[in-house]
């Protein structure tokens, strides 16, 4: 009880430092302590592993990870104050008009359907349409026959739409643009995997958070409109579980705690990814000699030598993530976790400022930013090849929707006749 006390304490503490640094909430060094918070409050529960292959979990957790995550939080905010201060100086305010949503409604159609039959194709080929007669490790298998090589990228189309409907929705208070958002989250519902939900729902609430006035107007100007909205998140959450649930997760637990939903809360907050950072650090599982900017280089490399080379988790088994620090341990040992995250703080930044420019590509590069940030307990974002991936096609998309937008015609006057030069006048002579 003590150690989750001080836990929330330092958190919170940090929260109020980094909002004095900068007051708004697209900060990143806030939303990075929210998003490592449950994590850090988890490490004071630890459920036993029961598993063999998860026993070194059970071990304390280790100083030195303290020392890493300080270190990185500090690095993190170094990165981010440097392309602050190099900015000009309203750089980073909101913007107050965000015209740069205008967007061709028929391009965007267009877009979402050719990301949508793909979509419908990988999704009747993986054999998940017939889920209910699919155990588990069936279930893992047609998720992974969801990939389909380059086309699949033309997924990301679908996202595209649906970001720039929903940012349109919020600025148009027009209900039908909101249609195409929820059901493209509705589709990548279907397929049991949370990133792509994730990514959706990080990139409707930058969307929101651009347009701060607009959205308090449309979501929280009423007490059934902040219920409506607490129902939404709540609806979210229930849905990871169930999602899970249908994946057979939880159903054999792995940890002697108290139920599966509390052993979810500990793997899914980020506790599990730091203590496999832990042991690792402290030697008890082993590490693969490091690559020397090999990671950073990643989004690159991976195109061109053996990506059997990039598998930094490949000791962990089931719960197969270490956070975004575990990349720095694998590229520069314990220097890594100062340059990784303070170039992640600094790219991070960069998007954010483009995010401030208020047009639908910047949502999306700071919808990105976000994701970056917000999955960094889990993951790396901004050195993970699909980002550079999702980038261009995001810039494509963008481009077209913008670029097809119909211009306003001048109406051509027609000409004058004789009678056009003088003023008409009323039956005693004035003027009419």
């Amino acid at each position: 009880m003590i150690g989750t006390l001080i836990t929330l304490v330092v958190c919170f503490g940090l929260l109020a430092l980094s909002q004095w640094w900068w007051r708004s909430l697209l900060n990143p060094v806030s939303l990075g302590i929210l998003a490592w918070t449950p994590a850090l409050v988890m490490l004071n529960w630890p459920p036993y592993f029961l598993s063999p292959l998860y026993i070194q979990l059970n071990r304390p957790v280790s100083l030195y990870v303290y020392i890493a995550m300080a270190v990185a939080l500090l690095s993190f905010w170094a990165g981010c104050s440097l392309i602050k201060s190099l900015s000009p100086t309203h750089a980073f305010d909101v913007p107050r008009r965000t015209t740069g949503i205008d967007f061709n409604p028929v391009v965007a159609m267009g877009l979402f359907s050719v990301g949508f039959l793909v979509f419908v194709y990988s999704y009747l080929s993986s054999g998940l349409a017939d889920i209910s007669n699919l155990d588990n490790q069936q279930i893992a298998e047609s998720q992974y026959n969801l990939h389909l090589g380059l086309i699949s990228f033309l997924e990301l189309f679908m996202d595209m739409a649906a970001i720039a409907m929903f940012a349109y929705f919020i600025r148009s208070k027009k209900i039908k643009y909101l249609v195409i958002p929820i059901f493209t989250v509705i589709c990548y519902s279907l397929t049991l995997q949370k990133s792509p939900v994730v990514w959706l729902v990080i990139a409707y609430s930058v969307s929101a958070l651009l347009q701060p006035k607009a959205s308090y107007e449309l979501l929280l100007s009423t007490q059934l409109r902040k219920m409506t909205v607490a129902t939404v998140i709540i609806g979210v959450f229930v849905g990871f579980f169930l999602m899970n649930h249908a994946r057979g997760l939880g159903d054999v637990q792995m940890t002697g705690a108290s139920g599966p939903v509390v052993e979810q809360l500990y793997i899914y907050s980020g506790a599990s990814a730091i203590m496999n950072l832990s042991v690792t650090i402290d030697g008890y599982l082993p590490s693969d000699p490091a690559l020397h900017g090999g990671y950073l280089l990643r989004p690159i490399l991976w195109h061109f030598i053996d990506r059997d080379l990039f598998s930094a988790t490949r000791y962990f088994e089931g719960v197969n993530t270490g956070t975004y620090l575990l990349y720095g341990w694998a590229d520069f040992r314990w220097l890594g976790f100062a340059i990784l995250p303070f170039l992640t703080g600094a790219a991070v930044m960069l998007l954010i400022r483009f995010a401030m420019t208020g047009s639908l590509l910047g949502i999306i590069l700071g919808a990105t930013g976000f994701r970056a940030v917000a999955l960094s307990v889990a993951t790396d974002v901004i050195f993970d090849p699909l980002t550079p991936i999702i980038l261009t096609i995001a810039v494509f998309a963008c481009t077209a929707m913008q670029l097809a937008m119909p211009k306003a015609v001048t109406p051509i006057p027609r000409l004058l006749r004789p009678g056009d030069l003088n003023p008409p006048t009323n039956r005693l002579g004035g003027r009419a």
